[in-house]
């Protein structure tokens, strides 16, 4: 892999310092910036993260996650291991890995999530209600904040907050969490990757739709939304020296004492 491009949310604070310092390391190193890259730079969070894999995942184009702001899960290499990685890159030492995709369609349009789908109230306070069909097999009715359908790569985001498990995030599933239900007997649902969803709204409330926070399409009342595995993956440049438990002991806290 030659040829590379960087993606960067220059809004943010020193941005293009950092974004000159990268491309110095690229040249450096001998890669050539590219508008038809043979992978892509990810640096930032992960909502830059998730916006280069709403561009670039369908294409199939490698993407590497540099983290150079806040909690950055799914960006695990760091801003200060960015010199070493590149060298472990040009050296071929990494391996990719095939993230699942979800996708919700609706009234002959189709969102794409690499973390998770939300149906979520418009106004906040204010509950929807919806009814819930898995593999065409009727679930159940609910009144929530809405609902949550998540792949293993989101398990550590939204859904989490809200109750959901942590997956494996090379495995395939999909995660079912509601938001605040107004009852005590739903639990979230792993289902197996090929399962359909299709939430119907009701009556009560308003309701939007999210994709990986950052796509969002309005919906309207008794409006179908059908959930189910995207045909393409989004492919992930993983260097050797990081792996999902020491991202989840390091940035999550996970786990107890080190030595029992």
């Amino acid at each position: 892999m030659k040829k590379t491009k960087v993606i960067i949310n220059t809004q943010k604070r020193n941005a293009r310092k950092i974004l000159k310092r990268t491309e110095e390391l690229l040249i450096k190193y001998g890669f050539l910036l590219s508008n038809k890259p043979d992978f892509v730079i990810a640096l930032g969070g992960d909502g830059t993260m998730l916006h280069a894999a709403h561009i670039y995942g369908k294409k199939g184009i490698p993407i590497l996650g540099v983290n150079s702001g806040g909690l950055g899960f799914l960006t695990d290499v760091t801003f200060a291991q960015l010199s070493e990685t590149l060298v472990e890159v040009k050296n071929k030492k990494y391996i990719f890995e095939n993230r699942m995709v979800i996708q919700a369609t609706h009234n002959h349009s189709t969102l794409f999530g690499l973390n998770d789908i939300t149906i979520i109230t418009r106004i906040p306070g204010r509950a929807v209600e919806f009814s819930v069909t898995i593999n065409k097999e009727y679930i159940c009715r609910l009144i929530a904040d809405g609902i949550v359908i998540a792949t293993p790569t989101g398990s550590t985001a939204y859904s989490l907050a809200t109750g959901g498990p942590m997956l494996l995030p090379h495995t395939e599933s999909m995660i079912v969490t509601t938001v605040a239900p107004h009852t005590f007997s739903v639990r979230p649902i792993v289902l197996p990757p090929d399962s359909q969803v299709e939430i119907k709204l009701g009556k009560k409330g308003s309701a939007v739709l999210v994709a990986d926070g950052q796509r969002t399409k309005m919906l309207r009342k008794s409006q179908n939304i059908r959930f189910q595995k995207a045909k393409h993956h989004v492919k992930l440049i993983k260097p050797l020296h990081t792996t999902f438990f020491s991202t989840l002991r390091e940035k999550m806290k996970w786990g107890g004492r080190e030595d029992a």
